[in-house]
């Protein structure tokens, strides 16, 4: 081969090699500008939902003081605030949402009392809700010694921070009230399946807030007392329907032992928005506790983004 024809060959050899590199880097910038685009349409919307799902929350602010305004002394599930909100069209979207009423579920935190003491009434009623769930009942005295200020464990159930201390990274009890009913998945005894199955009938709410009969399903309501039994409660239930009892103390006196009536309403006060807007591939989820006082005013007391 003459170096004339080697040099040639050099150089095709060069151009190929050029243009591979050429066509690598226009490849990855291409790649890389696309990345950044859909990085930037996801901020943008993600932004933009932020803003609509704020617009939901103070939709559900009008909507509960409204509803405060026609029916203060009731609320029920035949009221506007308990009608879900069916997918509205948004700019480059929709948004959906809905209301629950966060005061017809059991509360965790009555566990204990104002002075961080076991509440037997509550306890016991706690115990019921997991034994018609098919949960173990022993688990409410780990959740009492979770909440309650002392690190004496409760007997014969219970677990303080030595029930913590092997887990791996270890910690220690609360030792205050529960912000989120998510929580119980960190308390000794809970499992992903246990709490899935508890989640629809509990709340945290502050201590002390009643129940709310008239929006409480018939799982609840069962917890009530042990004589009342599921096929009592879906007949109570049943006979209250969208509506509300008429006579909360007349229909519970003869089911309920009179400390746990003192414990039951018909009027709340907590509720929970959960409002989900679509834009394009972009999907967020507000789930936000709200608070309505007795003058109409309404706040979120609680916040969070695509969890529960």
């Amino acid at each position: 081969m003459s170096t004339v024809e080697s040099q040639r060959g050099v150089a095709l050899i060069m151009a190929i090699i050029v243009v591979a590199i050429g066509t690598m880097i226009a490849v990855n910038l291409i790649w890389r500008g696309t990345l950044d685009l859909r990085r930037t349409e996801s901020a943008l919307a993600a932004d933009q939902g932020l803003m609509y799902v704020q617009g939901a929350e103070a939709w559900a602010a009008d909507i509960l003081r409204q509803d405060l305004v026609d029916s203060p002394m009731s609320d029920h599930l035949g009221e506007q605030w308990a009608v879900e909100l069916p997918p509205l069209p948004v700019d480059g979207g929709t948004i959906v949402g809905r209301l629950e009423d966060l005061q017809g579920r059991f509360n965790l935190n009555n566990l204990i009392d104002a002075n961080g003491k076991e509440n037997k009434i509550f306890v016991e009623q706690f115990e019921r809700l997991l034994t018609s769930l098919e949960a173990d009942p022993a688990l409410a005295g780990a959740v009492v010694d979770w909440l309650d200020p002392d690190t004496n464990q409760r007997f014969p159930t219970g677990g303080e921070d030595d029930a913590y201390s092997d887990a791996d990274p270890p910690y220690r009890t609360a030792n205050s009230n529960i912000t989120s009913t998510s929580e119980l998945m960190a308390i000794a005894g809970f499992d992903r399946d246990t709490y899935r199955r508890l989640a629809p009938y509990i709340a945290v709410l502050p201590t002390g807030t009643k129940l709310n009969v008239n929006t409480a399903s018939d799982v609840v309501l069962a917890s009530l007392s042990p004589m009342i039994d599921i096929a009592t409660a879906t007949s109570l239930v049943e006979q209250r329907g969208e509506a509300e009892f008429v006579d909360i103390d007349g229909t519970f006196a003869g089911l309920v032992d009179p400390d746990m009536l003192r414990q039951i309403d018909g009027v709340s006060e907590h509720f929970l928005l959960t409002a989900t807007v679509t834009l394009g591939k972009n999907q967020l989820t507000l789930r936000s506790v709200l608070q309505r006082d007795r003058s109409g005013i309404t706040r979120a007391v609680f916040r969070s983004l695509g969890v529960d």
